[in-house]
């Protein structure tokens, strides 16, 4: 009976494998349906922000006379060529497009995690994927910025080429700290399998 009860006891215990993989389950589903809710705001915040730029002119114009003469001097979105706003709209795209596909990228981990798949070839392909993406974003969007940026110039909406030069380089280390990390457990499943095999 006492044994019984030891049996009982231990198996109750927080620090029991069996409860903490239970625990981190039950995390990795209710991190699945957030990422749903996610997914149905992201069109709202898209529309959102669209907004701020397009209305950041006369806002900024209704708060006094003052900033409303200042502002007639500043470059302002609405009063851009059609080459200017079409590169606007489209470097605007691209970071939508980024971060649609991290997202959704990030989206597939926890539902493989969420199912019990964890170690598999599929997901570590998705989590290297996620640091490539991640690593590669900063120099990409550094290259595009000044592209649209010259495209302004020359069509006449901004006065002065200045370029920007500042790369963010933790951004890159975050991808390419993913990218070890897959590789590094990639690395363990063929170890774990080659002792399997080996036995």
């Amino acid at each position: 009976m006492i044994k019984d009860k030891n049996i009982m006891i231990n198996s109750q215990n927080p620090r029991d494998p069996s409860l903490a993989d239970d625990a981190a389950q039950r995390l990795f589903h209710l991190l699945d349906r957030c990422f749903w809710l996610i997914w149905l705001a992201f069109p709202f915040l898209i529309w959102f922000l669209a907004r701020q730029v397009l209305d950041a002119p006369a806002l900024l114009a209704a708060l006094s006379p003052e900033n409303a003469a200042c502002l007639k001097d500043m470059p302002m979105i609405e009063n851009f060529s059609t080459q200017g706003r079409a590169a606007f709209w489209a470097l605007f795209g691209f970071d939508v497009a980024f971060y649609v596909l991290l997202l959704g990228l990030t989206h597939s981990v926890i539902h493989r995690c969420a199912a019990g798949q964890v170690f598999v070839a599929s997901m570590i392909g998705t989590l290297r994927q996620i640091g490539i993406v991640i690593a590669a974003y900063p120099p990409i969007a550094l290259v595009l910025g000044n592209l649209v940026l010259m495209v302004f110039v020359v069509q006449g909406d901004v006065a002065v080429f200045q370029p920007e030069l500042g790369l963010d380089l933790p951004v890159i280390a975050v991808g390419l700290l993913l990218v070890t990390m897959a590789a590094a457990m990639q690395m363990a499943v063929r170890l774990h399998q080659d002792a399997e095999l080996t036995i």
